[in-house]
């Protein structure tokens, strides 16, 4: 579609609310344009030759006129779009801006120095051996750890970055085998297979996002730790298996990282930590780049809470299955997120940005392609 019938479709749904003038129409129709071809018109779950503004007139549409007009301003003030440039800066940034400095405080305590002699602390082989004795990886395909292991060309080395957690048996050998081999080459060390100094000693686990936590922690009904953390404990911390033999663990220090993490998600993780430690004795860190705190949550004195509370906007038959088990007019855990990331929209948004676009009742603004469909 042209963009000046494009913009015309859009001018003539905005000037048709009420106490819309001229002016603030085009006000609107200005910002609109701009956030477009800025940000909006990049998100990837767009079908074929629809864009941004087109499907704003459309989602628009659907509103009765007394909810438009707050609808629109809820995109135009609320919303907060996360591009994929901007995933791919925290990335890039994580072990520069944050993780190094983790090795370092390890390292200035072995040292017994203070940790602001940096120079001192990088350039001594006990720094160097323990960033080499680091394991990197991924909690989903979400981590960018394509954009991580190339940012850090130099510093860090292919084979203590992966993909996934989910590491199998032979894979385990071969990175021990690596890290012994390295460590010997480079530091004339002389290592055995057995040794604490031939296994790693951190590990860094890395995800882009989270809005509730419980993918990663959570106490189940019956009193059971579930989620990808606690898996990772019982093959670490629990009868012996091959995946232990690669990791020091009377000296292991686990980290999880999450690019952007929403305070709910953070109190949610943290709160299972001493469960874990009951269990194993230990515990991990949470790091987190960017926290998105409550603020960021739409309330109950916002009028845009009502909107969203309304079962005309909300296709129940189609949002609700055995996964989310309840009621999600305000996201999947109540999180009431306005958020927005480009490669797909959150389910912890409110389902009236991201509403499937083959629903009959409504589709969002941002439609969202589910992990689970019935088909």
């Amino acid at each position: 579609m042209r963009d000046d019938v494009v913009k015309a479709l859009l001018e003539k749904v905005i000037s048709s609310i009420n106490y819309v003038d001229e002016d603030m129409t085009q006000s609107y129709i200005k910002y609109f344009q701009a956030i477009a071809r800025y940000k909006y018109d990049n998100y990837q779950q767009y079908s074929a030759g629809l864009r941004f503004i087109e499907t704003l007139a459309i989602w628009l549409e659907q509103f009765d006129s007394v909810d438009k007009k707050i609808a629109l301003d809820f995109i135009m003030k609320r919303v907060v779009y996360i591009s994929s440039s901007e995933i791919n800066l925290i990335a890039e940034s994580c072990f520069i801006d944050k993780l190094q400095y983790i090795l370092i405080k390890i390292t200035a305590t072995q040292l017994d120095i203070p940790e602001y002699k940096l120079k001192y602390i990088e350039k001594s082989d006990e720094y160097k051996i323990l960033k080499r004795q680091s394991l990197f990886c991924g909690l989903s395909d979400g981590a960018r750890l394509d954009m991580f292991r190339r940012a850090n060309t130099g510093i860090l080395t292919h084979e203590q970055i992966y993909l996934t957690y989910e590491l199998s048996e032979q894979r385990i050998s071969k990175m021990k085998d690596e890290l012994i081999e390295d460590l010997n080459i480079r530091f004339d060390l002389k290592l055995e297979p057995d040794s604490s100094e031939a296994k790693f000693k951190t590990l860094f686990l890395i995800d882009d996002f989270s809005a509730s936590g419980t993918s990663y922690l959570k106490l189940s009904s019956s009193g059971q730790l579930k989620g990808k953390i606690a898996g990772l404990y019982e093959d670490l911390f629990g009868e012996k298996t091959k995946i232990q033999s690669a990791f020091d663990k009377d000296n292991l220090k686990i980290y999880i990282i999450l690019y952007i993490c929403s305070t709910q998600a953070k109190e949610t993780i943290e709160s299972n930590f001493e469960k874990l430690f009951q269990l194993y004795g230990h515990k991990p860190d949470l790091i987190i780049m960017h926290e998105l705190d409550d603020k960021y949550k739409i309330n109950a004195d916002e009028d845009i809470f009502n909107i969203c509370k309304k079962d005309k906007y909300y296709d129940r038959e189609l949002i609700e299955d055995k996964h989310t088990k309840t009621n999600i007019q305000l996201g999947f855990s109540e999180c009431a997120l306005p958020l927005i990331l480009e490669h797909n929209t959150p389910n912890n948004s409110v389902p009236l940005l991201w509403t499937y676009d083959y629903s009959e009742i409504f589709t969002g603004l941002f439609p969202r392609i589910p992990r689970h469909r019935v088909l």
